[in-house]
């Protein structure tokens, strides 16, 4: 992801997936990704307007997207079968849903986790609900995987997110692609949960 998180969601740095080059404390004069990446974009940043990217500065201007930061930092050879239940992931799959359930906040390895499982859902799910009602705080990497559900034309909702979590789902502007729910039966049974299409993987460029 090249929109970093804070560590209390409150604020975000936009990374160059080029070079590495990073503009820091941008929610205090630009409010939220949008508003930053339409500025940003006119001064010579190229990328996808979503805050996933890839992005790269104007020095750093190619043809061809660089890979993904974050999402250099998940890819790893595969040690256990993605939907192996543990202390801090747990999946259910009932048709073409599957609801996953984080206990605890996420850190690199269970991020790794997620994105396994997203892999492995591609033509198996049309819905991934996350159920976050134990976690204060999702990180940059577990909305990265997030997104590449999405891309897959998986449709992800989120359960039961704390103050936290909602901060950054605005702050990154992805609270209107991600449908948020009180309860896992809540979530499960309103139609809104699968309406949103996947976003197109348009390139910004000046």
């Amino acid at each position: 992801m090249t929109a970093l998180l804070s560590l209390d969601s409150k604020n975000f740095t936009l990374a160059c997936d080029g070079c590495g080059h990073l503009v820091t404390n941008l929610a205090p004069t630009m409010g939220d990704w949008d508003v930053a990446w339409s500025l940003f974009s006119q001064d010579g940043w190229t990328g996808d307007d979503l805050a996933t990217g890839p992005h790269t500065c104007g020095r750093c201007t190619r043809t061809s997207p660089p890979p993904r930061m974050v999402e250099q930092a998940l890819t790893r050879e595969r040690t256990t079968p993605a939907a192996r239940e543990s202390r801090r992931l747990t999946v259910t799959q009932v048709a073409d849903v599957a609801v996953v359930t984080l206990t605890g906040n996420p850190d690199l390895l269970v991020n790794s986790r997620l994105r396994d499982l997203v892999l492995d859902l591609r033509g198996r799910a049309r819905r991934l609900v996350l159920d976050v009602t134990s976690v204060s705080r999702l990180d940059s990497g577990a909305f990265d995987v997030l997104i590449q559900a999405h891309r897959q034309s998986i449709a992800v909702c989120l359960v039961g997110p704390g103050q936290q979590v909602q901060d950054a789902l605005r702050l990154l502007s992805l609270h209107e692609l991600f449908p948020t729910f009180r309860s896992l039966p809540e979530a499960l049974s309103d139609g809104q949960a699968v309406v949103a299409a996947p976003p197109s993987a348009g390139v910004r460029a000046t």
